[in-house]
């Protein structure tokens, strides 16, 4: 898919941006977060459909239909908290097990992505500070990195869905290892600023309660 280099560099730009605030506060706007991240999966697979479908010649089409699947999965994400939050666990469990065969040229069957999806998923729910902080913070930060990349060497096209493999071996080094770093400052700058909050549902006291009832005419 051909994007006018003006557009895409308003779009990289922005990527920057909201990859950075995610990696530093991520856990705060989590419900942002959630609304994003429904929009980039739902326009992007309608975007991946659509350029199936059309060998990426009615770009207008495609351009549209993404909008309308982001927003409804968008939508979806924000009012459904749990889902949302399961997926997102379950789409990190899938590219961290996807990154790490890659890196070791381990060929995979796609039915073996259902392991790293279901444990990333339920570990979201399960311990959903720790895993969203976890996920916003590297996540963010590899999607800074892969923006500021484009402006550095622009060798590649971040919109087509082939552009993993136009990247060259220095350049995917960078990313990583620029990912990592940046992805461990913003953990670390998200667990000093959002400290754990602990506490306890207050204990009713009978004797009280009774008292209470009894004030109150009951």
């Amino acid at each position: 898919m051909t994007v006018p280099p003006m557009l895409l560099n308003f779009m990289l730009s922005g990527a920057i941006l909201l990859g950075l605030m995610f990696c530093f506060f991520g856990y705060r706007i989590f419900r942002f977060v959630l609304a994003v991240a429904g929009f980039i999966l739902g326009a992007s697979f309608v975007a991946g459909f659509g350029y199936t479908l059309t060998y990426g010649q009615d770009v207008l089409i495609i351009l549209i239909a993404s909008v309308a699947g982001g927003l409804i999965l968008g939508a979806l994400f924000l009012f459904l908290y749990s889902a949302g939050v399961f997926l997102i666990g379950a789409v990190f469990g899938i590219l961290l097990f996807s990154t790490t065969a890659s890196s070791l040229n381990i060929n995979t069957h796609p039915i073996l992505y259902i392991a790293p999806a279901l444990a990333g998923g339920i570990l979201s729910l399960l311990i959903q500070r720790f895993m969203i902080i976890l996920i916003t913070s590297f996540t963010g930060a590899w999607v800074a990195a892969m923006a500021a990349l484009y402006f550095v060497s622009s060798h590649f096209n971040p919109v087509s869905p082939e552009f993993i493999t136009s990247i060259a071996d220095n350049q995917t080094y960078r990313i990583v290892f620029g990912s990592i770093a940046l992805g461990v400052l913003g953990f670390v700058t998200q667990y000093v600023i959002f400290p754990k909050k602990e506490g306890s549902p207050q204990k009713i006291d009978p004797a009280n309660e009774q008292s209470t009832q009894n004030n109150n005419g009951v």
